[in-house]
């Protein structure tokens, strides 16, 4: 392996694939809008979804709770099997919530359409690829075999099952307070039951580099990684950590959508480990031109 290609988004968008969160929204507009309630956007706007994943982890778990707690024990026909129902029917709803969410972003990702993309690099024989992107752009497009291609994420081809969500982490009641007596309700299986969908959509980072140590292993003979298409988002930072810790000091070129991602981009890889005079950047125009003309 002489160069690892690392592909984000940006690189489908670049190739004028609908790849954007703005296009799931528009394919997914009446479950988004229907849930958006139980997330604490900050401001009302019509863009709430435009950073999904990001979105995902301002899961209001109270208020979808009080959303479906209509028990009074304070009345006299109060019963506590009452209970058990709330916790059957939150369990119910939330399971149902986050499966349309994943299967509504599955047949969004399926129904994108990638023979409109035309090539406009020229990568290297003996080049591998991780790629953060669900689509086979790079297989279908450029034609590169899918045992060079890593799917950090999962493949949509491949009916992978697709890894989404955000970095947030939420923090609990001990089960047990500082004098050794429970914090347990009746209701706190219910409240758990409400949680479901804040945990079902963390994004496992740890899980995932744990089940590919092998991948990341291989990839300490590369002497260049190539970031294309990549936003740093923070959640995905662990990765760029675990190849820097890999790679030694090989040489990273970024290429930045915009001048103003330039800075982001390069702090981002010093944070994660790599040496800054290890770091150029480069122009998507930048990278056609040196893709072109040097094919090695």
């Amino acid at each position: 392996m002489t160069k690892l290609y690392i592909i984000g988004n940006g690189f489908d968008l670049w190739h004028q694939l609908p790849t954007g969160y703005e296009n799931f929204y528009e394919f997914a507009k009446e479950l988004l809008d229907d849930i958006e309630n139980y997330y604490s956007f900050e401001i009302t706007h019509s863009g709430a979804w435009n950073d999904f994943e990001n979105s995902l982890g301002l899961f209001d778990w109270e208020y979808f709770y009080e959303a479906h707690n209509h028990i009074d024990v304070t009345s006299e026909s109060f019963k506590p099997s009452e209970v058990y129902g709330l916790e059957d029917d939150l369990t119910e709803q939330a399971d149902s919530y986050v499966e349309a969410i994943k299967e509504s972003f599955r047949e969004w990702i399926e129904g994108i359409d990638i023979s409109v993309a035309n090539k406009k690099l020229v990568f290297p024989q003996n080049a591998s690829f991780i790629t953060f992107n669900y689509t086979s752009t790079l297989q279908s497009i450029y034609g590169i075999g899918d045992e060079k291609v890593f799917h950090i994420h999962g493949q949509s081809e491949k009916c992978d099952e697709l890894i989404l969500g955000h970095g947030e982490t939420m923090d609990e009641e001990p089960e047990i307070d500082e004098n050794g007596d429970s914090n347990r309700t009746m209701f706190s299986d219910s409240q758990g039951a409400a949680k479901y969908p804040f945990y079902a959509f963390q994004k496992p980072v740890s899980e995932v580099l744990d089940n590919n140590r092998e991948f990341f292993d291989s990839v300490e003979d590369a002497r260049e990684i190539i970031v294309i298409g990549h936003s740093f988002n923070k959640i995905d930072l662990p990765y760029f950590k675990k190849l820097a810790e890999c790679t030694n000091s090989v040489r990273w070129l970024v290429c930045c959508f915009k001048e103003s991602d330039k800075d982001h981009h390069v702090q981002e890889l010093v944070s994660c480990g790599v040496q800054y005079e290890n770091i150029r950047t480069c122009t998507y125009e930048g990278l056609q031109a040196e893709h072109y003309e040097n094919r090695t």
